[in-house]
This record gives C-alpha cells, sequence and structure tokens, in this order.
C-alpha cells in the first residue's frame, strides 16, 4: 500500500481463482503501463484459489510495494470485484482478469485522455487471443464502436455502446463508480452484462480509446466457456435486470433499439446455440424468459441481427415454444457431425490410404519375423535406459547375438535416437532405427514378433480394424511410470468419451504387463482394461537405480551435464499441469532460494516431457536470470525441451518480438543419471519419486496445489500421506527441508519408515534385474 499523501493516480484490482498457468504474465503486463512508483497500486484478490496462485501472488507482493494480496474465500468474481473496489484508494480504478493482459503502456495513455476530457470513465478495444492464435485480433462484436478515439460522448447520443457489455477494458473515475451505486451482483456471472450498461447510463460522459487496450484470452473450461443452466439463469437474468433499469428509467426509442439489438446480438446468439445442450426443465425456462425478454424488443431491432439469429428471436418473441424447440434442436448454422474415417482428400491422406488398404495385408501375408523385435518410447522421442523399452533393448543387444533390434523415433529425434543408439549400445550394429510413420515404420511395425512400448504405437488411421496386431506378434506394455494421477478410463482427462474405443482397441494389443507391485498391476490392469499376463519384475528403468553407478563416475556424469562439482545438487522435477502440460507454471520462489542456498547449492529443472515450456513466459524468463551464462556456475540449471513461445509478447504479441526476449535452449538429460548425482530431489505428483526411492536419499514433495490437482486430474491416493520424504506447500518450507537433507542421521530418523513402506506397497518386486527377467520370461536369453 503506497504511504504517500498524494492520491494514487489509478488503482488495479485483479481478482484471481486458479490461474497460476497466467498469472505471472498478467501481473508483469501491469508493470509495463508506463506508471512510476507511487502512482498506482495492484489489488491481487485471491478468491480461495487451490492451484498455487496464491504463492505466485505473494511472490509479487514481497518483490513490489506497489502490489497487495487480499485472501478471501471462494466467493465468485464479482464478490472478489467487489472486495478490490472496497479496498482501492487510487483516483481512478480499473479491474484486470487475472488470466488477461494489458498492451505495454495503454493504462497511461487513457489516464491521459480522462485528464483531458474530465469524463467518468474510459472505454478501450478489447482484442482477444488464445494458444491457437499467432496474434491478438478484435473482438468482432463491437468491433465497430473502436473505429476512431473520441471524446465526451453520452449514452442518449451514443446508444450503440450499450454493446460494450465487459468491465475489464475500462478505467473509471473511482468517485463516479462508488457514487453511482453499482455494484457486482454477487453469487452471479455475466455481472458485467448487469452492470456495465447500467455505468454507461449513469456517466454524465465517456471516451473511447481506439487501440488495443485489452487482451482478452479465450481460455478453454473458462465459466464464459463451458455450459451449465446456471450459466443460462444467470445470463438471463442479468439481461431482465437491465431491462428493468432502462424502463424505470424511460428511454428514448432510439436508446431502446440499441438495447433490444444488443440483447439479442451479443447475449440471446449464445443462448440459442447452447439450448439444444441443455436438458428439458433448463430448455423451458429458456423459452419462457425469452419470451418475456424479448416482449418489449421491437421487430425492427431483432431484424438488424444476422440470420438464423434473427428468425430464432422472432420465434421465441410470439411464444411459441414448440417452434422454438424445433429450430434450435437442429440450428441451420450447425456443423454436421464427422464421420469416424473420411475419404482421404490430400497427398498425406493418400499415402495412408495406400499403408494400411495394400502395404498392410501385403505383409500381413509374409511369415512373422521371430529374431526381430520392435521398441519405441514415448512415441518415438526417447532412447535412455531412464525408460524401459531402451532399457531392455540395450540389455537385449547386450545378451542375444542373434537378436536384431529396431527403434522408432520420431522425425525431429531421429538422429539424436541414433547418436544415444551408438554411445549406449554395446553392439549398435544389430540395432537399426527407424522413423515413425516410415514405410520401414510399418514394415517392422506388422512383422517384427516382439513389439515393447511404453505409451502406444502410431497406427488405426482413425479406424478401430486397423489396430489389431498380427497373429503369432508379442506385445509388451512396459508402461513409463507408475499410476499417482489417475489414468486411461478412471480420468476423462486422459481418455475423453470420444478416444474411448480406440483406446480400448490398443490396450487389447497388450500379451503382457511389466508392474512393481500387486496394488500397481491392479491400478493399471483396471484403468486400462487390461487382460494381459503380468511379468512380475518391476519396471528396466529402475534398473540402474536399483544397483546405482559406481562413486567415481558420478564427476564424470556431472561434467557431462554441466553441473558443479562443489555444490550441493537439487533436482527440481515435476510433472506436467493441466491436461497436456505445455505451460507449466513455476511456483517456486527462485529468487529466495537463490538468497538463502546459493553458495552452497544448484538448481536443476528438469521438465516433463509434455512441457514444452515456454521462457518468454514471465516465469521462465525469471529462471533464466538465475541460469545464464558466462558464469561459470549458475544458480539454476535447466534441463529438458525449453523454448519461446512464439504467440506471446506483452506489447504486441509479435512473434519475432517475442523471439528477442529469451533464448532457446534444448538440453536432453538421462533423469536416471541426473537423481544418481543429486543430493535431494523436489518432485510432486511424478512417478520419478518411485526410482528415486532406491537410492535412498533425500526427497521433498512440492504440492502447493494437491487440492487443485487432485479436483481436476485426481489421484489414486493422497501424495501427501504415502509420501517418502517430506512435504512443502510453500518455499520456505522447501528450503527448510533442503537444509534438513544435509544431515543424513536427522534425515533417516524422520523419513525412514515412511520410506519403507512406501517400497512396501508400490515397488515390492523390484530388484534391479527387471531387463534381464523379462527377456528370460519372453524366451529372449
Amino acid at each position: 500500500m503506497n504511504s504517500s499523501t498524494k492520491p494514487l493516480l489509478l488503482s488495479i484490482v485483479v481478482p484471481v481463482y486458479n490461474t497460476a498457468r497466467y498469472l505471472d504474465q498478467c501481473l508483469a503486463s501491469v508493470f509495463q503501463q508506463g506508471l512510476g512508483a507511487g502512482q498506482f497500486e495492484v489489488i491481487v484478490v485471491d478468491d480461495g484459489s487451490t492451484d498455487g496462485s496464491a504463492l505466485i501472488a505473494e511472490k509479487w507482493a514481497k518483490r513490489h510495494a506497489e502490489v497487495q494480496v487480499l485472501k478471501k474465500p471462494n466467493g465468485g468474481l464479482s464478490a472478489a470485484r467487489n472486495t478490490g473496489l472496497d479496498a482501492a484508494t487510487g483516483e481512478h480504478v480499473t479491474f484486470l482478469d487475472s488470466d488477461d493482459i494489458v498492451p505495454d503502456g495503454v493504462y497511461a495513455r487513457m489516464l491521459e485522455v480522462l485528464r483531458q476530457s474530465d469524463s467518468d470513465f474510459i472505454t478501450a478495444a478489447p482484442y482477444r487471443f488464445s494458444a491457437r492464435h499467432r496474434h491478438a485480433r478484435p473482438f468482432v462484436r463491437s468491433e465497430d464502436l473502436f473505429f476512431e478515439s473520441r471524446q465526451g460522448l453520452t449514452l442518449d447520443d451514443h446508444p450503440e455502446y450499450l454493446r460494450d457489455f465487459t468491465a475489464w477494458n475500462k478505467i473509471y473515475r473511482r468517485e463516479f463508480f462508488v457514487g453511482s451505486g453499482v455494484r457486482f451482483p454477487e453469487g452471479r456471472i455475466f455481472e458485467d452484462v448487469a452492470t456495465t450498461p447500467i455505468l454507461f447510463d449513469k456517466a454524465s460522459s465517456f471516451d473511447v480509446f481506439a487501440d488495443a487496450g485489452y487482451f482478452w484470452r479465450r481460455t478453454p473450461g473458462s465459466i464464459t466457456q463451458t455450459l451449465s443452466s446456471a450459466k443460462a439463469h444467470d445470463r438471463l437474468w442479468a439481461l431482465s435486470h437491465i431491462q428493468e433499469h432502462f424502463t424505470a428509467r424511460g428511454s428514448s426509442p432510439r436508446l431502446n433499439e440499441e438495447l433490444g439489438f444488443a440483447i439479442v446480438d451479443y447475449n440471446l446468439r449464445r443462448i440459442f446455440f447452447e439450448y439444444p445442450k441443455h436438458d428439458a426443465e433448463t430448455q423451458r425456462y429458456i423459452a419462457e424468459e425469452v419470451h418475456k425478454i424479448l416482449g418489449p424488443v421491437s421487430d425492427e431491432a431483432i431484424a438488424r441481427v444476422q440470420s438464423p439469429i434473427a428468425e430464432w428471436a422472432m420465434v421465441a418473441k410470439h411464444g411459441d415454444a414448440v417452434a422454438l424447440e424445433q429450430a434450435l434442436q437442429a440450428p441451420s448454422g450447425a456443423k454436421p457431425h464427422r464421420r469416424a474415417l473420411r475419404w482421404p482428400t490430400t497427398k498425406r491422406s493418400l499415402r495412408n490410404l495406400m499403408v494400411y488398404l495394400v502395404l498392410r495385408p501385403a505383409l500381413f501375408a509374409l511369415p512373422v519375423m521371430k529374431k526381430t523385435a520392435v521398441f519405441s518410447s514415448y512415441w518415438g522421442k526417447n532412447f535412455s535406459p531412464s525408460f524401459g523399452p531402451p532399457a531392455i533393448c540395450l540389455e537385449l543387444n547386450r545378451q542375444n547375438p542373434q537378436f536384431q533390434s529396431v527403434v522408432f523415433a520420431a522425425g525431429a529425434e531421429y538422429e539424436r535416437i541414433q547418436t544415444e543408439v551408438s554411445r549406449l549400445a554395446d553392439h549398435p550394429d544389430r540395432i537399426r532405427v527407424v522413423r515413425n510413420t516410415s514405410l520401414a515404420y510399418y514394415y517392422y511395425l506388422w512383422r517384427a514378433k516382439y513389439l515393447f512400448n511404453d505409451v502406444n504405437f502410431q497406427l488405426g488411421y482413425g479406424a478401430q480394424r486397423f489396430t489389431q496386431k498380427r497373429r503369432g506378434q508379442i506385445e509388451v506394455q512396459v508402461t513409463h511410470g507408475i499410476p499417482i494421477k489417475k489414468m486411461g478410463l478412471d480420468s476423462e482427462h486422459a481418455i475423453s468419451a470420444k478416444g474411448r474405443a480406440t483406446f480400448l482397441a490398443r490396450t487389447r494389443r497388450y500379451d503382457y504387463l511389466v508392474s512393481t507391485s500387486p496394488f500397481v498391476a491392479e491400478t493399471f490392469m483396471k484403468s486400462h482394461a487390461v487382460n494381459a499376463q503380468v511379468l512380475a519384475t518391476g519396471l528396466p528403468q529402475h534398473d540402474a537405480l536399483v544397483t546405482p553407478p559406481p562413486g567415481d563416475q558420478s564427476a564424470t556424469i556431472r561434467q557431462r551435464y554441466g553441473l558443479d562439482p562443489k555444490k550441493r545438487i537439487v533436482l527440481y522435477a515435476p510433472t506436467f499441469r493441466n491436461k497436456k502440460g505445455s505451460r507449466f507454471p513455476c511456483l517456486l520462489d527462485v529468487r529466495e532460494m537463490q538468497r538463502q542456498l546459493g553458495d552452497e547449492y544448484q538448481l536443476v529443472m528438469k521438465v516433463h516431457p509434455f512441457n514444452h515450456t515456454q521462457m518468454a513466459l514471465i516465469d521462465f524468463q525469471e529462471l533464466t536470470d538465475f541460469a545464464q551464462d558466462p558464469a561459470p556456475s549458475p544458480f539454476v540449471k535447466l534441463m529438458g525441451e525449453v523454448r519461446v513461445n512464439p504467440a506471446y509478447s506483452p506489447a504486441t504479441l509479435d512473434p519475432e518480438a517475442s523471439r528477442s526476449r529469451a533464448n532457446v535452449h534444448k538440453i536432453g538429460g538421462s533423469v536416471n543419471e541426473l537423481m544418481s548425482v543429486s543430493d535431494v530431489v523436489i518432485s510432486d505428483y511424478s512417478s520419478l519419486m518411485f526410482g528415486y526411492t532406491h537410492l535412498r536419499k533425500p526427497l521433498v514433495l512440492f504440492t502447493p496445489d494437491i487440492e487443485y490437482y487432485n479436483a481436476t486430474r485426481g489421484s489414486y491416493f493422497n501424495v501427501d500421506e504415502v509420501a517418502p520424504g517430506a512435504v512443502a506447500k510453500t518455499t520456505t518450507e522447501l528450503i527448510d527441508a533442503i537444509r534438513l537433507s544435509s544431515d543424513r542421521a536427522s534425515w533417516i530418523e524422520r523419513y525412514d519408515a515412511k520410506r519403507r513402506n512406501f517400497v512396501e506397497r508400490f515397488l515390492c518386486w523390484e530388484q534391479g534385474d527387471a531387463s534381464r527377467k523379462i527377456l528370460e520370461e519372453l524366451g529372449l536369453l
């Protein structure tokens, strides 16, 4: 909070609820607004977040006097905005949703316009963007309102601005907002629809800022992007609320027409499109309420809306519920369902057609190659003993000279995997590397007798009948880890309803399932609907951890990865978040860790393969501040794939500007080797904790977002309860655990009983010779 007697120029209210993925970007954009220290405050209202958002907000508050964090039980966006508004002390106030960003310098420019005009508020052009779009785009429903900048407008003269419903693209004089008596309706969504038109009406004048003033992120899974009956009820309530306001106020015919047009074009459009997805009771409610709302709306206003929405609105206005239901159950604008397998039209599709309908039957007619084994790890992205299929491949290569091994490689990884095969194999001449989906790939996939995988093969061409393996082939599911997070049929995040049939067709291919304990085997078989023989051998990727390399190899491994030979190594290896990873929010306060641990420790971060870590994002820019060469021993060492996100630059969303903000790093690494030379490992819900437990070294689980993680992804057990080591919720607790890890006797006294219980439940079949046992069970040795 600013302590100066001079009033602040701007209060920025940022309601936060489970937006850890985006909050760093959001808050960083606030500090690029051309406002100096003492001119603004940022009021972050944490609305009961469970995903670690509060840690990020507190980190910003610790480093910036302008930021304060208010915490409250979850009550929704309206309540959070009202809380921030009540705490605001600035001359002006604005609202910023925590998954959005503000273009550089916009707030200062908008405030300058208000200073000149003395209007009650200013509204700016909103732009939309998403992970799929490389550039922000104007919001089409209100794009025509921002063709030029203007000052001193009134709603009576310009009622078309009733279509500018959103609250977050505006800066208000705080005295005006508070004096208007307008509050965001708590307990409801579409709070902007219920309030913004009334603020337009109450303003003596308002200004228009034509340049992009707000970047609005389209976020899948957000409240406004999902379907619920409450969503329909609240939107219709908001429309009735503003209609009541303008009816009581008494409005000109022109204003009434613009209000009616805004109601139909902006709001009922979505109601109509979502209507077929609702249950019968909600549909009846929609029909009744829309009929009431459209009663005062003129036919001329409805006619201005594009077809077929205008036709649907006219049917609804006249109260013909049957006709409305018939029209909306099969909207004329709806897209037809796609067929599961369409006739190919592209050159690539024609190739696939020849592969599956010509090549496949021809190869099936040839005999199975009994001395050939295929190995694929993570869809051909890895060849390291830290993964099961490569570990088995290397053991077979070492022990049986009669076998040819074939390693599948993703196209981008082909040369790297070839290099790894040459480096790791005793007899690399007996291993052939082939690219995924090449003709050689299909040749071996449909002729080799033995197939080893830890996920699934690229096959099927969209039809289940192509997923079947041929008679005489043996497929071994090695698994790439031990299930903590819910998997397969147990999780909609893992397998959608649409993909269920194909998933089951693939799991039916398994003849053997490799596992580490009865509990793990039962969990995997149930979640994957597997009816296969269990190989009670343990995971091959854990062999090197049960029997780690001699101590004299540690220096060589550290040198290979550029790790400081004199410092204690802390390996941070988190799993992915969200549905499929991509963006990972770093909840560690790296600056505080360096301040307290820097002279003695080096932090190594190994990202999950699903995390294509985007260094241009603010949280990873901070990481790179502590990982920069030419420093001889930077505090942070980044491993895994780390790249620039081409879709994000706070100022322009320009890919070239984004590339200039950070370097691109792509450093591979065997996680087994990294664990073997680490003094302590930090993880969370990653299955690497199972292998690391064999090393009998300190493990800390950093799980500040466990409630959110369990609610969104789900887990088979409470990680905090079964952890074979310490559990930390804050960076301070994590630092304390790292310090304790340096006292081996104290650590063992506190955590060794938990470690033994963990091994008994999850790892009782592991003896360090899984690769050999698997090959013996199959008769390959």
